[in-house]
């Protein structure tokens, strides 16, 4: 079985949000691919209105002029319908009708909504021509013509009031079961609406004229355009295995149609998942929709770019602070120096030779120094290939007697029942505040009256450019002293020390500060 094809985003739906959500995603250089039935809710339409610098473009043409706009960018636009979506660990597999599948980190679902006609004969047929819906959309073309309302809700007075502004002649035919409330009646008397009750029998036309309706006592209502409230509904069969259901929207109590729900940016209840335009909104118009979809566009951009950074630093904190990479690192040629550090020579060696732990050791540089110094030392670290380097360097340092390796993951390691004189841990840094829980561990492996001893890059050194990933992998002294109980521990030396370094990339020489916590264990 061959891999599915991956794709950043996945837009269901080629209308002018999900075009223009692929425009802005397109834009940003992700890999996109529009999905489209070819279905859109305006194709009945001859012109399309209100869209700012295309006005009275066919719906058809606008729509094929953005397919041609979001290739330039790459997207892809695919004639077919989506049949089934289900979740992965890394996103959606989107499945067709014609058996394609393909992956997708995010989806935005930008189906918009089918109308719901009333249930009058020939009403359908005159759709997106003569039987409208809008006053934006259509409004201004049926100006000072004969118009019927057809109210087949109580909200029928909401169009009545609009379209009055347009016409002088209209009449609102309220179908049976419907009341249209006191105020509105009130209301359509004042601005010279007329009122007619009883459900239409039918549309009427001659050859390609529409006549008017044919009322329910029989007379024909002559009129030029009907104006019909639909509810429009959206169909999600497709996302039933993610538990997406339509929400209903009412106006005034008055059931509407159903829509996506979605947060300010276009989010759904299902994480990766946003919807966009008139699936969210059946109140948006064309240009609307555009701008919506453009907008859930760059928030679905957004998301991925956080998502991408993310495992940016995942993958960078690997690097830094998980074994595989050590051990990569360790394998090659020398890493350090071959030299102790400065601020435990310069601490320990005022101090009586013992057992000593010392923690990341890396290549045995100061293992080797406090060998040679009488001290019986333990090497921990998690990388193998760092503890053979350091059983190496001290065989041929002539200690090798005296240095015991030990690999160990000092995040989780404890040390039991062991203790030691001195404990040191040299420029070891973890992230997110760990240095504190690893200092009280390694505080805990101390014998009474020994030494702790850690050191580290000091915050300030981010400044100088040498330190690498972020601020919170670097620690003061003062931030490690609660890790120390009271009574437990008297802290010796606590303080941000100062020495020179050569800078790795320009030779120069720079200052940098070591964080300095040396504390004795009382007992």
């Amino acid at each position: 079985m061959s891999e599915i094809e991956n794709y950043d985003v996945v837009i269901v739906g080629g209308g002018a949000a999900g075009l223009s959500s692929a425009m802005a995603l397109g834009r940003s250089r992700r890999r996109v691919l529009v999905i489209d039935a070819g279905e859109p809710r305006n194709a009945p339409a001859e012109h399309a209105h209100n869209y700012l610098g295309r006005e009275g473009v066919p719906p058809l043409e606008l729509l094929a002029d953005g397919r041609a706009e979001v290739a330039a960018y790459g997207v892809e636009v695919a004639a077919e319908r989506v049949t089934a979506m289900t979740r992965t660990d890394h996103g959606f597999t989107v499945a067709t009708a014609n058996g394609r599948e393909v992956g997708a980190r995010r989806v935005v679902i930008a189906t918009g909504a089918v109308d719901k006609l009333p249930d009058v004969p020939g009403l359908a047929a005159r759709w997106g021509r003569d039987v409208l819906h809008c006053p934006y959309c259509h409004g201004w073309e049926v100006r000072d013509r004969a118009i019927a309302i057809l109210a087949t809700s109580p909200v029928a007075g909401h169009q009545g009031l609009l379209f009055r502004q347009l016409t002088d002649d209209v009449v609102i035919v309220v179908a049976d079961g419907v009341e249209l409330p006191p105020d509105d009646v009130e209301r359509m008397a004042a601005i010279g609406v007329r009122i007619e009750h009883g459900t239409p029998q039918e549309v009427v036309t001659e050859g390609e004229r529409l006549l008017g309706l044919r009322l329910a006592d029989g007379s024909l209502l002559e009129r030029d355009a009907i104006v019909v409230g639909t509810r429009p509904q959206i169909h999600l069969e497709f996302l039933e295995s993610l538990g997406l259901q339509p929400e209903p929207v009412e106006f005034g109590g008055t059931p509407m149609g159903t829509v996506i729900a979605v947060d300010p940016m276009g989010a759904t209840g299902v994480p990766g998942l946003y919807a966009a335009g008139n699936a969210t909104d059946i109140s948006m118009t064309l240009i609307g929709s555009a701008a919506h979809g453009n907008r859930v566009g760059a928030f679905v951009n957004a998301d991925l770019a956080a998502e991408d950074a993310d495992r940016a630093v995942a993958e960078r904190r690997a690097e830094m602070f998980e074994q595989p990479a050590w051990e990569d690192r360790y394998s090659g040629e020398r890493v350090w120096s071959g030299r102790v550090n400065p601020q435990l020579e310069a601490e320990a060696a005022p101090l009586t030779p013992g057992r000593a732990l010392d923690v990341g050791c890396g290549e045995g540089a100061d293992a080797i120094w406090l060998a040679g110094r009488g001290w019986s030392v333990t090497a921990m670290d998690f990388a193998r290939a760092a503890l053979e380097k350091t059983a190496a360097h001290a065989a041929e340092s002539g200690v090798g007697d005296r240095v015991t390796t030990l690999q160990a993951d000092v995040r989780s390691w404890e040390p039991g029942d062991e203790r030691w004189d001195l404990v040191s841990s040299q420029f070891m840094h973890l992230p997110d505040g760990g240095m504190v829980d690893l200092t009280r561990r390694l505080g805990s492996a101390v014998a009474p009256g020994g030494t702790l001893l850690v050191v580290g890059h000091h915050p300030d050194d981010m400044e100088t450019g040498l330190r690498h990933g972020h601020h919170s992998f670097l620690f003061t002294p003062e931030s490690l002293v609660p890790a120390l109980a009271d009574g437990d521990w008297e802290i010796e030396l606590c303080e941000a020390r100062s020495r020179t370094a050569t800078h790795p990339h320009t030779g120069e020489e720079i200052t940098v500060r070591d964080s300095v916590l040396r504390a004795r264990r009382l007992g």
